[in-house]
Order: structure tokens, then sequence, then C-alpha cells
């Protein structure tokens, strides 16, 4: 028989308290499937591993597309997609058409759909016919596993058809490049594709999933990703809030009437300019336009993921913290991102500045070369967002960054405030040492604490410093109902923006003497 030993002693562990991070990013692609693909249409295909794409929507399809362009900017961000099927369409179709018969040696070179992706070099040699260069071009698209085209020849025209049915077809571009003596190659861009699936209730299958980023392809029609995301933007008790990437190719006018009726803050739109001309029918920057905007949505994912190696799409030397995502990112400015899967735009095919100024003014965002003509990047990424609800000019939301930045230090808010006060007593008079209870002085000292946390080195979302921080405590307040045990606060935050226009002034002299 052993003697317990006394006094009799219990020792607990429990939890340290640490802040509660922001949750880890997750996007959502929405996209046209093919019957090769297994994954159910309307479903919500959740946590896409890698290179299943193509078994899962058909390599083939625009969907697949877009999730193969993402991941190979970033290959460690949770993906989810909803696959549709063609609706009962028209497929988009054009052609590549040679005549003649060669009388010298050379090569022509095709393009469809994707400069990066989609070129094709047709070797030529003397007496070949119209019809031998045409079956050479249509076995080398057959060949081709995940171009989104089928091709057929028939006497040296070969007719290029979309995949998958509906109008994002008609943006696959067609260009050639090279001569040959008695060849003649003549473009007919793809056209005539009709009838998108029905995008009503498209979202039903999400339920409280939460997606920062959602990758909508049809620029057309917008409604009803702005619908789904605009209600989530502050919705109660819940943090859901995310942003949609578009991506449109249309003349100046025609974009700006479309981006004149858009605002919104959870809508980001890449535009960009159709290009007709003998040889080139397609985007100035020649690609699919969903590829850029599912290009955008990863990288944008991968900046703000917390420890993710972003030293290529950051400029960082001035900032070697900066080199790693996380939500900090969320106030470093998106411009000058490069983007080295883009293709370049041509001299002359891309919006000059003067459309680049009116496209920004009605909300809308470029990818384009950088200055040096040598690389790709993003300009200033804009929302739709111009006016509040009474139609006053309003920048709280103007560019993606302001958005990024109120979102993430609305979540570490909403986070630990739930986690320090899970399980607390609300009283109006002291709190008892050893006791969880709160007040509007403790719950007062915890805001300033998280203040102190999103303006430190950590998220550097908020202004820093003293004066910074007597300005956000004297507009800090906690007001306390017992009645209904409900502690309301109310706070301004002022926010980290971006280095955005720098002017100044050099005045000439002739002398340094006096």
């Amino acid at each position: 028989m052993t003697i317990a030993l006394q006094p009799k002693t219990s020792v607990s562990i429990v939890g340290a308290t640490q802040a509660v991070e922001n949750t880890p990013q997750k996007v959502l692609f929405i996209g046209q499937k093919t019957s090769a693909g297994s994954a159910p249409s309307g479903a919500l295909v959740e946590n896409i591993l890698n290179n299943t794409e193509d078994a899962l929507f058909g390599a083939r399809s625009m969907l697949a597309g877009m999730i193969r362009a993402a991941r190979a900017e970033n290959p460690i961000t949770r993906f989810d997609a909803i696959p549709l099927d063609d609706a009962v369409g028209t497929d988009a179709s054009g052609s590549v058409a040679f005549s003649g018969t060669a009388t010298a040696a050379g090569s022509i070179e095709v393009v469809i759909g994707s400069e990066e992706n989609y070129k094709f070099t047709l070797a030529v040699s003397v007496d070949d016919t119209a019809d031998d260069i045409g079956t050479a071009l249509e076995t080398a698209v057959t060949a081709n596993t995940d171009i989104p085209v089928t091709a057929s020849n028939s006497s040296g025209t070969v007719t290029l058809t979309a995949v998958n049915a509906g109008t994002m077809g008609n943006f696959i571009g067609l260009s050639y490049y090279g001569t040959v003596a008695g060849i003649t190659t003549t473009l007919t861009a793809l056209s005539s594709g009709a009838t998108d699936p029905t995008l009503t209730g498209v979202f039903d299958v999400v339920g409280d999933n939460r997606y920062q980023g959602v990758v909508w392809p049809y620029f057309a029609d917008t409604s009803e990703v702005r619908t789904w995301l605009g209600a989530r933007f502050n919705v109660d008790n819940k943090v859901l809030d995310g942003v949609a990437f578009t991506s449109s190719v249309d003349s100046l006018a025609n974009n700006l009437s479309r981006l004149t009726a858009l605002n919104s803050q959870v809508l980001v739109d890449f535009a960009d300019k159709s290009i007709s001309e003998t040889a080139y029918k397609a985007p100035a920057q020649f690609e699919l336009p969903q590829i850029k905007a599912a290009q955008f949505a990863a990288v944008r994912a991968l900046r703000l993921t917390d420890g993710a190696n972003i030293g290529s799409y950051v400029l960082s030397s001035n900032g070697p913290k900066d080199a790693f995502g996380g939500p900090a990112l969320a106030s470093k400015p998106y411009f000058n991102t490069p983007f080295p899967n883009l293709p370049l735009t041509a001299t002359g095919r891309g919006w000059t500045d003067i459309e680049i100024e009116q496209l920004f003014a009605e909300g809308g965002s470029i990818i384009g070369n950088n200055a040096s003509g040598n690389g790709v990047v993003a300009g200033e990424v804009l929302t739709t967002y111009k006016t509040d609800a009474a139609g006053n000019t309003d920048k709280s939301f103007k560019f993606l960054n302001y958005v990024d930045t109120a979102s993430n230090v609305r979540e570490y808010y909403y986070n630990n405030l739930r986690s320090r006060f899970a399980q607390s007593r609300l009283t109006e008079g002291d709190v008892i040492r050893g006791r969880d209870q709160a007040n509007a002085l403790t719950i007062r000292a915890f805001c300033e604490k998280l203040y102190q946390d999103l303006s430190g080195p950590d998220y550097v979302l908020l202004e820093a410093g003293e004066e910074a921080l007597t300005f956000y405590k004297e507009n800090l307040n906690v007001t306390i109902d017992k009645a209904n045990g409900r502690a309301t606060i109310t706070m301004i935050v002022p926010i980290v923006t971006q280095l955005r226009e720098m002017l100044a002034t050099i005045k000439i002299a002739f002398s340094t003497q006096g």
C-alpha cells in the first residue's frame, strides 16, 4: 500500500496566448470542361492536386488550361473549381488558308490562341502544295494535347474550331509570320461562338467556403460573381470576402463602355485591345484572356501566403522581408509585378498612354510591357469601384491593395477578438484577476494591441508610430450593453497605401557661388 504524497497537487498545462493568423489562401476557378473530364458539371471540385486538372476537366478544356497556367506561377495554394458543361450553343471557328505551290523553301509560323504555348513552325519545301502545308498544320495542332481547338484541313484551308462552345472561343487569336515564295496565307478570325453555360446559381454549391480569389472568364457577364462576392464583402459574424479576376478583349470604346457601367470593389478587369490585321487577328497581348486572369490570381494568392518564396515576383532589394509572402504583402503595390509566362505586346499594338489613363479612370487594369520592353509586368491594379452608394466619388476601394489591406485587417480583428473573448463574462465594473471577464477597458486595450500588431513589422498594414497610435486611440470607442451581452466597437484605422507618384522640381543654377 502506497501513501499518497501530501499535499495533493495538480498542475495543468494550458496553451499559450497567441495571435490567430489569417486564413490560408484559396482560389476558385469557374470554367468549361469537356466530356473527357471526369468531374461532374456544376459540382465543387475541392483541393485539386497538381497535374490532375487534365483528367478532371479534359486537357483541351478552358478550365484545365486556366489551372495549368495558374499552377505554373503558384504550386502551393489550394485550388478549387466549378466545372461547367458546354451549353447547347455554337463553337467558334476560323481558319488558316494556304494557296499556291511553293517555288522556294522556307517556313511559316502559325500561332493559335497563345504566343507562349501554341506556336507551330511549318517547314515548307519546293513544290509543296497548299494541301501539303495545310496537312502539316492539321497534324501539328492535333498532336498538341492541350490546345483548345481542333483542326481539319481541306485542300489547304485548315478550319480551327473551339473545343468549348460559347463566346470565349471568339477570343482565340490567330496570326502567322513569314512568307514562302508561291504561297499565300489568309487568316479568318475565330467567330460565331455563342451561348455560354447558364451562370445563374453557379455558386450555390460553395456554401460557406471562403475564396480570397475567384477566376471568372466570362468578362462580358460578371453580374453573378459580383452579386455573390458583393454579398460576402461584409457579412455578419463571418469573414467570407474575396475578389474576382477577369480579363477582357475588345475595342477601347467597348472596354470603356463596359467598365463605366461597373462599380464593384470585388471585381478586377484586365483590359486588352482586340487587333485585326492581315496577318494578326488576336488580343494585343497574344494570350487567351482567361489565362491572364488565372495567372494574376495565382500570383496574388502566393504573395498573401505566409512564408511563400515570392522573390521572383516582388522587388525586395530595399525590404528583404518582402521576399516572403504573408498578409504584409497586401499593402505592397502590385504594379511592376513580373509575369514571365505572358508574351510581350508588339510595338504599336497595345494601348497608348492616353488610352491607359482612360481605362484607369473607369476601373480597368493593365498587364503589359515594362519600360525597357523586355518583360511583362502589371500596371496599377484597380477594382471597378468608383463611387459610393450615394454616387459620390470614393477612393476607399479603388485599388486592389486597398481592398486586400482592409480585408486582412478586418480578418485579423475578427479572428483575434473571437479567440480572446470566446467565453468571457461581460461587466461594466472592474474585472477580477484570475477570472475571464471583459469590460470596455479590457476590450479597448486588446484592440490597441491588435493595432500595434497590424502596424508592426509582421504586417505593416496600418500606420506605425506614436502619432498614428494616438490617432487610433482617440477614435476607438467601446460601449457595453449588458442586457444584450453586446460590446460595440468603432474605430478608425489609417492604412498603409502605395507610392504611386513622385513629383520633383529641379531648378537650374549657373553658379555655386551665392
